[in-house]
């Protein structure tokens, strides 16, 4: 069963107006955009068991992309809970305020594997390596969004010798926490996955228990779909009760 509230924050609940233009956006678009490959890193060191955060301004979780064909390449945001994303301009996005979130960005041509673009962005937007990797989660932006990720998630250790430190431009800030006191400080600035994540990690003490959970992970991928309530509009996962059988099929 797939967490739905960690402490104050509810991570299905949708606005009803935010739902409704959701709605309104993907009947318009008439197919689903493509997903992009990406890849998310979280760091883990212990004891006691923490992760490392990153703060951002009004920073999309999964990387920047480009409005328009010849616009600048400039971050942008979704809060997949709020079933809206508001693709202003920079100076709106950062009145808006911060995102945490951890390294992570979307896949480029020359990475080998998507597993390697999780790497790579740890070193560029902290300076540090990577030592153990597994996979923990795969999450696919909902189908109402105009920009989408086929992201996963991942679980690291880092190298010995190395401590991150902020490297990017973007980050203003970093660090070490325990990912009970992440979710439940920080995780109405985070993704839906990323909050999720800390959740699903705040059962365990220990790295080796993380990664003996990781290896135990199914790996499909988690589509998440605005469900057939209209009075209480919530996002439901694959295999729940009211999941739609296509994104538009309810419409």
């Amino acid at each position: 069963m797939s967490i739905q509230r960690y402490g104050k924050w509810d991570f299905r609940a949708v606005d009803r107006d935010a739902a409704a233009r959701a709605r309104a956006r993907l009947q318009e678009q008439g197919a689903p955009a493509e997903p992009e490959r990406a890849a998310a890193v979280v760091l883990l060191r212990e004891a006691p068991l923490r992760v490392f955060l990153l703060r951002h301004t009004a920073k999309e979780p999964f990387g920047a992309v480009a409005e328009g064909e010849h616009a600048p390449l400039e971050t942008v945001r979704e809060r997949w809970a709020d079933a809206e994303a508001d693709y202003g301009s920079a100076g709106e996005r950062h009145r808006r305020g911060s995102r945490y979130g951890f390294p992570g960005g979307r896949f480029k041509p020359d990475d080998p594997d998507v597993a390697m673009t999780g790497v790579r962005e740890v070193e560029e937007e902290t300076g540090a390596m990577v030592a153990l990797q597994r996979a923990w989660s795969r999450w696919v932006t909902p189908e109402y969004e105009p920009v989408r990720f086929d992201a996963w998630i991942y679980v690291a250790t880092l190298a010995e010798g190395f401590q991150p430190r902020i490297r990017a431009r973007e980050p203003e800030y970093m660090t070490w926490i325990g990912p009970e006191q992440a979710v439940c400080q920080y995780g109405g600035q985070m993704s839906m996955p990323e909050a999720t994540t800390l959740a699903e990690l705040s059962r365990y003490s220990t790295v080796g228990e993380v990664f003996a959970a990781a290896e135990q992970r199914d790996m499909s991928p988690i589509l998440p779909r605005l469900g057939t309530g209209w009075d209480h509009p919530r996002l439901v996962l694959p295999g729940e009760e009211g999941y739609p059988e296509a994104s538009l099929s309810h419409l």
